[in-house]
């Protein structure tokens, strides 16, 4: 098995309030990708957030997918989708506005892991649907979310260097620390 992993400090507006580490491991034609974030903040009451994303891909193609998140060590959310020879069907307590019928070879997992280089678009696990992808700069890459947040992905090396969630009131950076 071959296994990749990615540390990243959570910077709101510059101070510390957790980390982000991303998984890949590779075993036979097989990847899955674990994408696990762990959160502190709030101004008045501070609230505790963990998400946990796994992501299988056989021969390059995206097969499931399982996001969970909790707030305060209580579950908050779960969804899914699997692959199921047509298309892409929701598992049980699934949230996810629409489902992508067109297999998925490149998801919000990947940014990690490979630049998307010529790229226009992506799948995006959370959304759980196709959006758009723009080089705003030299391996500059941006992604306007449903929810009015742009996440900025910056690669140097063909490794991603630093990612940025800016949002209308606050910006959240991912810094690397391995």
């Amino acid at each position: 098995a071959k296994v990749e992993s990615c540390n990243y400090q959570v910077l709101l507006d510059g101070r510390l309030i957790g980390t982000y580490s991303v998984n890949k491991t590779d075993i036979n034609g097989t990847s899955n990708f674990r994408v696990e974030t762990n959160t502190a903040a709030g101004l008045i009451r501070r609230a505790e957030h963990k998400s946990v994303m796994i992501s299988s891909y056989e021969q390059s193609k995206l097969i499931s997918f399982d996001l969970k998140t909790w707030v305060n060590q209580k579950l908050e959310s779960s969804s899914g989708i699997c692959w199921d020879g047509n298309q892409y069907v929701k598992q049980n307590g699934a949230d996810l506005p629409q489902v992508c019928v067109k297999m998925v070879t490149y998801s919000s997992a990947c940014l990690y892991f490979e630049e998307p280089v010529n790229m226009a678009s992506l799948f995006y696990e959370k959304y759980g649907r196709e959006l758009e992808l723009s080089e705003f700069g030299d391996h500059q890459y941006e992604i306007e979310l449903p929810n009015a947040s742009k996440e900025r992905y910056t690669y140097q090396n063909g490794k991603l260097n630093s990612v940025e969630i800016v949002q209308s009131f606050a910006t959240i950076t991912l810094r690397p620390t391995s």
